[in-house]
């Protein structure tokens, strides 16, 4: 069995919250797309591999991106310059940055920090209601 990286030898890693303006919703494949070709365009794909931009989560119209620590102002830049999607003009807003999840949910996203155990209770919830409902 493999064993866990120590804390020193781990990624540093910031975490964006950003708001995407555009004429209609987007799925996460499609922001993930979005975010994906935003930094390819602007950093290249050894800059996208880098940076290593991971969607954390998404809901419409805000989310919250992982990113390498030392790769933040390239993807910013990259985030704040990407201006089309789907021939219709598109807006990324960097609403802050900061270094837990929790502290971003809060301050920026406005969202209340959920503990991690509660929110598979509330999927499995989710997922026996709707098997009920089926049958």
């Amino acid at each position: 069995m493999l064993k866990r990286l120590p804390p020193t030898l781990r990624e540093k890693k910031r975490y964006i919250s950003f708001k995407i303006l555009y004429h209609k919703e987007l799925s996460e494949s499609e922001v993930v797309f979005v975010v994906r070709s935003a930094v390819i365009n602007y950093y290249g794909v050894w800059g996208c591999s880098k940076s290593n931009p991971w969607l954390i989560s998404y809901n419409h119209p805000k989310g919250l991106l992982r990113i390498h620590r030392n790769e933040l102002d390239f993807v910013k830049s990259a985030l704040i310059m990407f201006n089309e999607y789907r021939n219709h003009p598109i807006n990324i807003i960097v609403l802050g940055v900061s270094g837990s999840i929790k502290k971003s949910r809060e301050k920026f996203l406005n969202e209340p920090h959920e503990k991690y155990y509660k929110v598979i209770q509330r999927k499995k919830r989710i997922k026996r209601d709707i098997s009920k409902k089926c049958k």
